[in-house]
């Protein structure tokens, strides 16, 4: 179980995932996509920070992940 402050749910193919975005000085704006179970964390850098990250937007990102990895 992950802490859920400052963290949104998503539920993708039935399972749990939690996303947020990190700002660092070393990598810049970030997206982090973890499982509820911590098995997965994806990291993926913004390409535009004037577009907003939508729950929409994470679903693309773990359905190419899971397009390339799984299958």
């Amino acid at each position: 179980m992950i802490s859920q402050k400052g963290k949104r749910k998503l539920i993708y193919e039935g399972e749990n995932f939690c996303w947020f975005v990190r700002v660092s000085f070393q990598k810049g704006h970030r997206i982090h996509i973890v499982s509820e179970d911590k098995k997965l964390h994806l990291e993926y850098p913004f390409l535009d920070t004037e577009t907003p990250v939508t729950s929409a937007y994470v679903r693309k990102l773990l359905r190419e992940y899971f397009r390339k990895h799984i299958r």
